[in-house]
């Protein structure tokens, strides 16, 4: 155990830009009034302000280790800085990330074992460490954390129901009540659902500001939104903005789809910013990614700000090390154990026969085309390993070898095929590559790294995404190991080549 938290450690605290590895700038930089925050699916984000710096978590879903903290300066850059949760507690979804009286709390549903619930994890600092969570036993989804003008805490659920939070906003204190209905949707609009969900609320001047996202956090392009309304109370009456929805996408030809789920935060200079999440265009595979859009004050009201946005574009790498990421699992109950993470060298102990019963180990990108490539030596007989681009344990596609020969990876099915360096493969140890061509799928092989083989197999996976497959996941890259013994990785890279 003390192994991996010095690998969570080592991961959380070596800032990207220190490893040497080319950078550029604007890759991330879209429209002139949006940005493109993180790397990767970071759906349903939430956002906090604490001081000059921003924290900012999001749904980890069935991730292992889950709700990572990122924190900036800027807005634009971030890096971890934190991990609330090194154990899986089932799915978790929407979080709500809050600062009160100093301490730091992070509000979040789960479903699992435990049926379906919301619980509280606190900090004294966003850098952890983190308590273990404490099940609230509230039904509903996506709490909210709000403090009224007399500083009493509440917990606000995505149903529009109230709940009384005790002092130390640990316990449930007493009924709900309704406050917030939603906002009517025109009924010939093309929506997944109604599904009012990720409600948000930012006090401004005399007013509260309220968010709330509609429409469906997925299907038609043109389905999820965010409303606004506004109170001086956070117990309603809400008055609904006369131009709703403040946000939303209103074509299929625009890059981004599914515009929603929308945060607010102010900067220490009064400006006012929303983070929100949306699929892009031809590219559902990569998730719901974390966008900015600037806001301002007119007439009342928070509206989107015309023009180009106040903020530099983030700097932006092209080419990532094994240092670079906070990697995750796909329902793994801990990391503990199984994975060590050294600067040099990623220590694997294999599991299952194929990556559906095996947890590959899992990095994140938002590239539309990169390359990984790393070196893996088999620590044992009936060791074999492979690099994969994995949405979960039934759609995961990848290229691999053990010491009789090459291997595929579909769905569970694991197919052979002759080595073109079978000592290679008897000794364990081989050079791989996969590249992702916009949702193309190929891979070489190679005994030293230099003269490269082509597998005899190729995958299209633009269609593995939730409109298909469900699971609000996305497709990413990932090393597995499989059989017996333990699998040693060196020489790890993702480089993207948009």
């Amino acid at each position: 155990m003390k192994t991996f938290y010095a690998s969570l450690l080592f991961l959380i605290l070596l800032p990207a830009a220190v490893s040497g590895q080319a950078v550029s700038t604007g890759r991330l930089g879209e429209d002139h009034n949006t940005i493109r925050i993180l790397e990767g699916d970071n759906s349903d984000p939430s956002i906090i302000r604490h001081g000059d710096c921003y924290y900012l978590v999001h749904s980890s879903f069935v991730y292992t280790p889950g709700l990572v903290v990122y924190k900036s300066s800027d807005l634009v850059n971030w890096m971890p800085c934190s991990i609330a949760l090194d154990t899986f507690t089932g799915d978790v979804w929407a979080p709500d990330i809050t600062v009160y009286d100093g301490r730091f709390y992070i509000y979040f549903p789960t479903l699992g074992g435990h049926g379906k619930t919301s619980m509280v994890t606190w900090a004294d600092s966003p850098e952890g460490p983190w308590n273990r969570p404490v099940d609230l036993k509230v039904d509903g989804i996506d709490p909210e954390h709000v403090v009224d003008a007399d500083g009493r805490r509440y917990l606000l659920m995505s149903s529009g129901d109230i709940y009384p939070l005790s002092a130390d906003g640990c316990s449930i204190m007493g009924r709900g009540v309704n406050i917030y209905k939603g906002w009517e949707i025109p009924g010939d609009w093309d929506i997944e659902s109604v599904s009012m969900e990720g409600l948000n609320i930012k006090k401004v001047g005399e007013y509260y500001y309220l968010f709330a996202a509609e429409g469906g956090t997925a299907g038609p392009p043109t389905s999820h939104m965010v409303v606004e309304a506004r109170s001086k109370s956070i117990m309603g009456p809400w008055e609904h903005a006369p131009f709703n929805p403040l946000l939303r996408t209103w074509s299929r030809d625009e890059r981004w789809w599914s515009k929603g789920h929308g945060s607010v935060v102010d900067t220490p200079d009064g400006r006012l910013f929303m983070v929100f999440h949306a699929y892009e265009n031809g590219y559902q595979t990569l998730g719901r990614q974390t966008l900015l859009r600037e806001l301002e004050l007119k007439d009342g009201w928070l509206r989107l700000k015309d023009g180009g946005i106040s903020l530099s574009r983030p700097v932006v790498k092209t080419e990532y090390g094994m240092a670079d990421f906070v990697w995750q699992t796909c329902r793994e109950h801990s990391l503990g154990g199984r994975f060590t993470v050294t600067p040099d060298k990623i220590t694997m102990r294999a599991k299952g026969k194929s990556p559906a019963d095996g947890s590959p180990l899992l990095a994140r990108t938002s590239a539309h085309k990169y390359e990984v490539e790393a070196c893996v030596t088999l620590k044992g007989g009936d060791a074999s390993a492979g690099l994969v681009a994995y949405y979960d344990e039934r759609y995961h596609f990848g290229f691999g070898f053990d010491r009789s020969g090459m291997l595929r990876y579909r769905r569970g099915q694991v197919s052979r095929a002759e080595s073109k360096c079978p000592q290679a493969n008897r000794d364990g140890k081989m050079w791989l590559r996969m590249r992702n061509d916009r949702n193309v799928l190929s891979a070489w092989y190679s005994a030293d790294g230099r003269v490269w083989h082509k597998f005899p197999w190729g995958f299209e996976i633009s269609g593995v995404h939730h409109n298909t497959v469900y699971g609000f996941l996305f497709v990413r890259p990932g090393i597995y190991a499989g059989g017996g013994g333990e699998v040693e990785v060196t020489d790890f890279r993702l480089v993207a080549l948009d």
